[in-house]
């Protein structure tokens, strides 16, 4: 483990939001789960029906279609789904927004 450093303060709304879920619900209209968008510095949030199977592939689809359509895009993500969720999220948004990451710049 190593030390905890505290969390930047981002500079404008939805430059930084949190992306976590609540699962397992009883299933309604379909979804048994809850895609919960947070901005970190207003937050305001927006909460999104899907999946307890949800990937990290189809959050970015979510995120396109119920979120980065009203705000803008993200300049970071924060979630407890751990750094692999949070990177396959990122790339998967970039390459729907038609982005090509430069590497090694």
């Amino acid at each position: 483990m190593g030390e905890l450093h505290p969390l930047l303060i981002p500079e404008n709304r939805w430059d930084t939001v949190s992306v976590d879920f609540i699962s397992e619900l009883p299933e309604s209209h379909g979804y048994d789960a809850i895609m919960v968008v947070v901005n970190s510095t207003g937050k305001r949030g927006h909460f999104i029906p899907t999946h307890t199977t949800a990937t990290a592939l189809g959050s970015a689809r979510l995120y396109l279609q119920h979120v980065w359509k009203l705000h803008r895009l993200l300049l970071s993500v924060l979630s407890n789904c751990g750094p692999q969720f949070v990177s396959q999220f990122m790339h998967e948004l970039y390459r729907l927004l038609g982005i090509k990451v430069a590497v090694g710049i």
